[in-house]
């Protein structure tokens, strides 16, 4: 593992830094219109067990297969070891737009509410630029049912499984055969490892 790629933590302090940062984004983004073609609105739950850990954004190219969502503005990756759940640079750009339009539009909020929603943005901006990556060897199955790519830990687990963008849970936002083939590769590259 390259040490600039990986930046491994305490899943309590995973939790508490998601919670914080994807909790904070409401706050920031209650103002900016719901629709996906105006910004990009994130919520993620992190359970306190879990195995993933947060890891650089990683060029699509680099991956040894990655599949996007029909919106294009999130993606899986699958790497040598790792799974990696991130926002794509439209992804991020929307992000971008909605904190932007958040703190600048709200008309009706005083200066200093705008100047810190404005610092809040600014802030977290760095954090979305990251990715969740999960460990293949904890990986039980892969599979697509029920119109969604389900990936299930060894604890049974989904994992990636309440990452939601616009609304719509991100394991449900790619196509059937890229699911699928994905779901095949996984498993692949899972029992490469062993």
């Amino acid at each position: 593992m390259h040490p600039d790629r990986n930046i491994p933590i305490a899943s309590h302090l995973l939790r508490g830094l998601l919670v914080c940062a994807f909790g904070a984004l409401p706050l920031v983004a209650q103002q900016a219109s719901s629709s996906s073609d105006r910004g990009t609105h994130m919520n993620l739950h992190v359970d306190a067990d879990s195995v993933a850990h947060v890891v650089s954004r990683v060029p699509l190219a680099r991956a040894s297969y990655a599949i996007t969502s029909d919106d294009g503005r999130s993606a899986l990756l699958l790497m040598d070891t790792t799974i990696v759940a991130e926002l794509t640079d439209r992804g991020l750009a929307g992000l971008h737009q909605s904190m932007d339009s958040s703190a600048r539009s709200d008309g009706s909020a005083g200066v200093m509410a705008r100047m810190i929603a404005g610092a809040v943005a600014g802030a977290l901006e760095p954090v979305f630029d990251h990715g969740i990556a999960y460990h293949l060897r904890d990986l039980r199955s892969a599979k697509y049912e029920s119109g969604r790519l389900v990936l299930r830990g060894k604890s049974g687990k989904e994992a990636f499984g309440q990452m939601d963008i616009n609304g719509r849970n991100v394991m449900e936002t790619f196509s059937a055969s890229d699911a699928k083939e994905f779901a095949r590769r996984a498993l692949v590259a899972r029992d490469r490892l062993d």
